[in-house]
């Protein structure tokens, strides 16, 4: 894997626990940069203290000293336990989503990675809002990493093949799969998952029988098994174990489903959405899946995808 631009937002008073070091042994092996960033909320509150105090400048420069302290401390600790990265540390003020895909860009990072777990959610998987709104707005790939701090071992890239427009976007998840499977020595799953959604209209206007549906049904079943494995032709000569699963049903039910029973502890999901407004959902699918995934999920976005928030911006 290329040397990589690792962004690591880090909440003020946050530790650096052990899920997280998943990210810095993955930015260690491959000798990258990495940097530290804490956003200090400009909370609507400090225009009120202000106009009675006139002392808000006060507070933000204490507290950007303070924060700036942690984070050197952080970074030469981390140098201590990672001597092949470089460490860099930045505060941003503003509101942490915005911030932390502003500086993604600025930086020209390779992923975000982001410890969004949070444990006054009611479902423990649940992401908090700043991680979902990273994944539905931000040009760089979010890695949200697992609350269990098992190596990487198993790594499932979820592929769509209803669309051929979609057949890059797939390359793109695949490239950057195989990478991070190279780095961990992980088996690398391309899993998709399809139904025959068009059996009513087929029984009830061209008097399909069980036969005929069956027969059909094989032979797209039959097409999306090739395919998948076409997919993994450029890798054949790789290192890393490759295997394909093709799962028939609902998405967001059998996806998250063979995770949970295969014991995956990573998966790689495209976040594109085919409807609403641009820039601003990843689709309902893959916001249904990220809440049922309790292990690490990297989404990413296709090349073609513009940020709303840089596009505010400028």
């Amino acid at each position: 894997m290329k040397c990589i631009q690792l962004l690591f937002p880090i909440v003020p008073d946050q530790p650096i626990n052990d899920s997280l070091h998943q990210a810095l042994k993955l930015a260690d092996q491959c000798s990258s940069h990495v940097t530290l960033l804490t956003v200090i909320e400009d909370l609507a509150e400090f225009k009120e203290i202000y106009r009675y105090s006139g002392t808000t400048l006060n507070i933000l420069e204490e507290a950007t000293k303070v924060y700036e302290q942690a984070l050197t401390q952080q970074a030469q600790l981390l140098k201590s336990q990672y001597a092949n990265i470089k460490f860099h540390t930045k505060i941003r003020i503003g509101v942490p989503y915005i911030e932390i895909i502003k500086e993604a860009k600025e930086l020209n990072a390779t992923m975000v990675a982001i410890d969004s777990h949070r444990a006054d959610k009611t479902v423990a998987c649940q992401r908090g809002s700043n991680t979902l709104n990273l994944m539905r707005k931000s040009e760089v790939p979010i890695w949200s990493i697992s609350t269990n701090a098992t190596l990487v071992q198993r790594v499932v890239a979820a592929i769509d093949l209803t669309n051929q427009d979609y057949q890059n976007f797939n390359h793109k998840i695949i490239a950057l799969a195989s990478d991070v499977c190279s780095v961990f020595g992980a088996e690398l799953i391309l899993c998709h998952a399809w139904r025959l959604e068009s059996e009513g209209f087929l029984r009830k206007w061209n008097r399909y029988e069980d036969i005929d549906i069956a027969l059909l049904s094989k032979s797209m079943r039959d097409d999306r098994m090739a395919r998948l494995q076409s997919l993994l032709e450029p890798y054949e000569n790789s290192a890393i174990t490759t295997n394909v699963e093709l799962l028939e049903g609902e998405t967001r039910e059998v996806l998250p489903e063979y995770v949970v029973n295969s014991d995956i502890d990573l998966v790689i999901l495209g976040s594109l959405s085919r409807e609403g407004i641009a820039g601003f959902l990843m689709g309902n699918t893959a916001e249904s899946i990220l809440n049922q995934l309790d292990c690490s999920v990297v989404t990413l976005k296709p090349d073609s995808f513009k940020s709303p928030v840089l596009s505010e911006s400028e």
